[in-house]
């Protein structure tokens, strides 16, 4: 799953998937309004609660999982400047 954060977000990918959900009257005139206020479709509106209330939520927990994992593994570090001159040497091979 490809979720992108508002500040990387350059070309918009192909929307290919369909989702329909039902709203109260009240709940739809709400959301007409607000999409009429900001100029956005209410799919617009929909698409970018659906990103920062779920997706976001989603992303930012199995980065913070990923970091753990990596944190959990107790792999010995140096200081930066030793790891990048190991570093450098595996890639030259010197």
């Amino acid at each position: 799953m490809a979720v992108r954060s508002k500040a990387k977000q350059k070309a918009s990918p192909a929307l290919t998937k369909r989702v329909q959900t039902v709203l109260t009257d009240d709940q739809y005139e709400l959301l007409l309004r607000v999409s009429k206020k900001e100029k956005k479709t209410v799919s617009a509106l929909v698409r970018e609660a659906v990103e920062v209330e779920c997706l976001e939520k989603e992303l930012r927990t199995t980065r913070q999982n990923a970091l753990n994992d990596l944190l959990s593994l107790n792999a010995p570090v140096s200081d930066w400047e030793e790891m990048e001159g190991e570093i450098e040497r595996g890639v030259t091979g010197g």
